[in-house]
């Protein structure tokens, strides 16, 4: 798009972290975890490249961001006065025309686990905190100049937004938008424009599978929704009571097009559990799976098809020959070894698991199960090809040591799989359920279920993030690159666990 003296009237953006070229997943997994202690010119031009762009448009963006662009357009927003664009670009594109700037970020205050876990460990601020703020008071000081546009701030970080309304107001928000806004956004956004009244925080209706419209133009990390939800009940998941969809295979394939349009040839697909793609009644139906992975590796062009998360029970309810098939299917003609995927077992003990959760993490099996079938299932996964990326959660309402004792145990007999093992640190997303795990709340025991994943994942990160840019395309540069500060890290890491806990080894 071009430059518009007057600024275009609609404006969607995300945070830096959100708005950079990763080539895979994994690359925007560790460029949203970093803190200030990583150098900002190395973070803003290394690990997190600057997006390419086309005039002031960026060429990719979020999916969220891409669904509303969608879903205005679809609703008769002229092409010409919507416009998606990096932060670098705010300033270019919003003038005295704008009427709407909408902002997404996926942590903008830095209480998600995984970085809660990071700030921790490795010191400094998150960047996607810091960023966040950089942008929003960039917005206010343009507001400030005489500029009238309202502020919408959205994304799957929204939540911690509402939580701290006075941080949200000072940042100058003027909504909140949470949830799936795609049926809401058209009204919200002419009342924003039109300088009607805004609720402070408005709560999207959510859309059906066919309601929701095809993206635009390209994602970052080539990311493909497949699936919406969960309601599987966690009490430490902001999706736990959202029910779980499945978009039509159409939508997913029209998605797949604009992405391959836009020269992306890396593609993830994007679930809270993958295996459940089809499934009804919370059975999996293993030819839903299968007929997805086919229509996706039709096109010759794709390249690396990446997974994201799957439950451990749809993963224990597949045969031995339905996984090896789906993943055959996934990796068919490629150059690269690791399909990994997300799994999150959060705790060894079904006991604790139960008693922070509503619904059916656990289901159909029994609690008492639940070590044995986390285990049993990490074995299934990698004897069929996959790697798993097993998630735990450290510091959960009611643990005990020895539901700790439990887990470090449960590591120690998958010791010499292939796996990597990220514990995080529990923090609250409903307010009043347990309060924030630090790392001054490390015990021995913390210490050393926290030393014995690190130590598988010092071993099999550097291998698997190396095939997966491989099999993406990623250039030599950028791969030798991530290895190296990736050992840099490493060593980082290891002087924490020296000086923390006395000790480097398990």
């Amino acid at each position: 798009m071009v430059k518009r003296p007057a600024g275009y009237p609609i404006v969607l953006t995300a945070d830096r972290t959100l708005m950079a070229n990763y080539d895979v997943l994994f690359d925007g997994m560790m460029g949203t975890i970093q803190t200030t202690s990583v150098p900002e010119p190395v973070m803003r031009h290394f690990v997190a490249p600057p997006m390419p762009r086309q005039g002031l448009a960026a060429r990719k963006a979020p999916l969220g961001v891409r669904r509303i662009e969608a879903a205005l357009l679809r609703d008769g927003f002229d092409r010409s006065d919507v416009i998606v664009v990096r932060p670098e670009e705010i300033d270019e594109v919003v003038g005295p025309e704008t009427r709407v700037v909408a902002v997404s970020s996926s942590d903008p205050l830095g209480y998600g686990m995984s970085n809660t876990t990071m700030t921790d460990m490795a010191g400094g601020r998150l960047y996607t905190h810091t960023w966040y703020k950089r942008l929003l008071r960039q917005l206010n000081r343009m507001r400030q100049r005489g500029l009238r546009f309202r502020i919408l701030a959205g994304g799957a970080g929204a939540w911690q937004l509402e939580q701290h309304p006075g941080v949200a107001r000072r940042l100058g928000i003027d909504c909140i938008v949470s949830g799936h806004a795609e049926l809401d956004a058209p009204h919200l956004f002419r009342t924003a424009a039109d300088g009607g009244d805004l609720p402070w925080v408005f709560r999207a209706r959510g859309a059906r599978p066919d309601q929701i419209p095809p993206i635009h133009g390209a994602t970052s990390m080539g990311v493909l929704e497949v699936s919406r939800g969960c309601g599987k009940g966690c009490q430490f998941c902001t999706i736990a009571r959202e029910r779980m969809i499945h978009l039509p295979m159409e939508t997913i394939l029209s998605d797949l097009e604009a992405n391959l349009e836009a020269g992306v040839t890396s593609v993830c697909a994007l679930s809270e559990d993958f295996f459940r793609f089809g499934a009804r009644h919370g059975q999996p139906d293993p030819a839903a799976v299968k007929e997805l992975a086919r229509q996706l590796r039709a096109r010759p062009e794709l390249r690396l098809i990446q997974l994201d998360h799957c439950n451990v029970t749809s993963a224990a309810l597949m045969s031995d020959d339905d996984l090896r098939e789906i993943h055959d299917i996934l990796v068919e003609g490629q150059h690269h070894k690791y399909l990994w995927v997300n799994l999150g077992v959060e705790t060894a003990s079904g006991e604790l698991l139960e008693m922070n959760q509503k619904g059916g993490k656990i289901r159909p099996f029994r609690v008492e199960e639940w070590g044995e079938l986390c285990e049993e299932t990490v074995r299934r996964l990698i004897r069929a090809g996959y790697f798993p990326m097993v998630s735990l959660i450290m510091g959960l309402p009611g643990e005990t040591e020895e539901h700790v004792a439990a887990t470090v145990r449960w590591i120690e007999r998958l010791y010499r799989e292939r796996l990597v093992i990220f514990p995080i640190f529990y923090s609250p997303v409903i307010p009043g359920y347990g309060r924030q795990f630090t790392i001054q709340d490390m015990t021995p025991l913390h210490w050393r279920l926290f030393r014995l994943a690190y130590n598988l994942n010092f071993k099999w990160i550097p291998r698997m993030y190396w095939d997966n840019q491989t099999g993406a395309g990623a250039p030599l540069w950028r791969k030798l690159f991530i290895q190296l500060t990736g050992h840099l890290q490493i060593v980082q890491w290891q002087t924490k666990f020296i000086l923390a806990s006395g000790r480097l080894r398990a």
